[in-house]
């Protein structure tokens, strides 16, 4: 008879990591300016910036890294976080009010989602 383990699925992970990843590099860094309108709460914009990169990185990322699997042989795997930094300024272009102030900012921001994507999945 086989148990069934508590853990939650690694794309409901990975949503909610992103989810929570992306207000918290933009509150503890002040890396990515998100302005809030007077009819919205404060959190709300960072919410949806969040949603929307977890399923950029859900849904997008896995059919980029397949079309790109020989450049990410040839550059180390660094082709990968050129993806996340290229879907950050995507969500970027999706929502207004999420702005990326330079390419260093990206990138730090995409290493840090994924740092705590895979601390939070288990990968090594």
């Amino acid at each position: 008879m086989r148990r069934s383990s508590a853990r939650p699925s690694r794309s409901f992970v990975v949503l909610a990591t992103c989810i929570l990843a992306a207000p918290t590099v933009a509150c503890m860094m002040r890396l990515i300016e998100i302005r809030s309108r007077a009819d919205l709460p404060l959190a709300a914009p960072y919410l949806a910036v969040g949603a929307a990169l977890g399923v950029l990185h859900l849904v997008l990322r896995p059919l980029l890294r397949l079309l790109t699997a020989p450049l990410g042989c040839l550059t180390l795997g660094l082709s990968g976080t050129v993806i996340d930094v290229a879907l950050i300024y995507l969500s970027a272009r999706l929502f207004p009010a999420f702005q990326v102030p330079s390419l260093l900012y990206a990138c730090l921001t995409a290493l840090l989602i994924n740092g705590v994507c895979a601390f939070a999945t288990g990968r090594r």
